[in-house]
């Protein structure tokens, strides 16, 4: 995962986290929201969902460094949520899930995201995984491979070979460079640090993924390269991957595309 100094610096103004009471506000009367927490061995994992007893559920999973949030225009969308039930999970060390405290496991992360989604239990489950929630989602279809519908993959760090580490990573981990890095960022760089080494670990067990598959690109994402989209070709069989390529998009395809991600859900919903 590519990232250039000038775009943490400009990403750091930006709000991550927001209050339950405040997201609350920002959605009701048209939207119940309802939030959750629960204990999984020594991390709490933080949640926000809808749920109207509708067969499928939407399970949004955000990138690095984000939080729930991310997704919140999502829980808006009428077309979703007369449809469609939907959870948008803090991972951990995000948002309410242990603020601060990284967790650079993707089997860990992926159990952890399990073990919440088994309180939903009964519903087709659709995973959507923006940037390094890309390859968590990927993680939680090949453990759990009995338990989702489908994937969307959006803008995903997925090619351990295209993982590039930056100077600017080791300086972040030692204490000065923590001390002047907010908290967000010292987490994601923390789970970013290892994410090469991760995603080699997965790579037997790609052939573990049996749904169906969308991968959502941007063709000028300066921050996760295209060819992602590539490496998903030659680990996933064509009769369950679809490559949908943005032209001229960039990495912030859930903001700036989200009738893309919409378009992906009907599909795999309509999919038998």
């Amino acid at each position: 995962m590519k990232k250039a100094l000038g775009i943490l610096l400009l990403l750091s103004a930006c709000e991550f986290r927001m209050d339950d009471e405040t997201a609350r506000k920002n959605l009701e009367p048209s939207v119940k929201i309802q939030f959750g927490d629960l204990a999984v061995g020594d991390r709490n994992v933080h949640y926000a969902f809808v749920d109207r007893q509708k067969e499928h559920l939407l399970v949004f999973v955000h990138g690095s460094p984000g939080s729930w949030n991310a997704f919140i225009d999502f829980f808006k969308a009428d077309t979703l949520l007369h449809e469609f039930d939907m959870i948008a999970i803090d991972r951990p060390g995000f948002g309410g899930s242990g603020f601060g405290a990284a967790e650079p496991s993707l089997e860990k992360q992926a159990y952890q995201m399990n073990e919440v989604l088994k309180g939903f239990s009964g519903k087709q489950i659709i995973l959507i995984g923006h940037s390094l929630g890309g390859p968590v989602i990927a993680r939680m279809a090949m453990d759990y491979p009995n338990a989702y519908k489908g994937l969307i993959l959006v803008a995903p760090s997925i090619d351990p070979e295209l993982e590039e580490e930056g100077w600017y990573r080791k300086v972040i981990s030692t204490e000065v460079g923590a001390f002047f890095t907010p908290k967000e960022f010292e987490v994601s760089n923390a789970e970013i640090l290892t994410l090469k080494k991760e995603l080699e670990e997965m790579l037997p067990l790609w052939k573990q993924i049996k749904i169906p598959t969308i991968v959502i690109q941007g063709t000028e994402d300066a921050l996760v390269s295209k060819e992602n989209a590539a490496f998903a070709k030659t680990m996933i069989p064509d009769s369950l991957l679809y490559v949908n390529l943005l032209e001229d998009a960039n990495h912030f395809i859930p903001w700036s595309h989200p009738e893309e991600i919409v378009k992906a859900i009907r599909q795999l919903a309509d999919r038998n």
